[in-house]
């Protein structure tokens, strides 16, 4: 089963030069929105929060779901296989998450069997 496009839009984005469009906010209003949330300031100021709250719980929702997927993921044991192997008639693809240590990697290996020998190549990258 191949990956769905992507519904949701950014809120706002860090882009620069050309690529800046309405949503664009610079690393200053950034920093200021993450103070004003690490203060609770969403949940201190009584009006905001009534106002607020319906779409906060849904954001809550979704977080802990993400971080339930990212509990799961990473809690796999290497030989497990939380993610789909892909095959067509002469290509394979095989993901698997290995952990060292708790360091975990994304191990993607792709065999090619289009020219009767297989080749076999291997990316690794890091989660953080």
């Amino acid at each position: 089963m191949a990956l769905a496009s992507r519904n949701s839009e950014n809120i706002f984005n860090k882009n620069t030069g050309g690529d800046k469009d309405g949503k664009t906010i610079d690393s200053a209003v950034e920093t200021e929105i993450k103070a004003k949330f690490d203060n609770g300031d969403h949940i201190s100021d009584q009006g905001m929060f009534e106002n607020l709250s319906p779409a906060l719980y849904a954001i809550q929702q979704l977080a802990d779901d993400v971080e339930e997927l990212r509990r799961y993921i990473v809690a796999l044991a290497p030989d497990e296989k939380p993610l789909p192997t892909i095959s067509t008639a002469s290509h394979t693809v095989d993901f698997t998450v290995t952990n060292s240590r708790g360091a975990y990697t994304l191990v993607t290996t792709v065999v090619d069997n289009s020219s009767g020998k297989a080749v076999t190549k291997t990316a690794s990258t890091t989660l953080r």
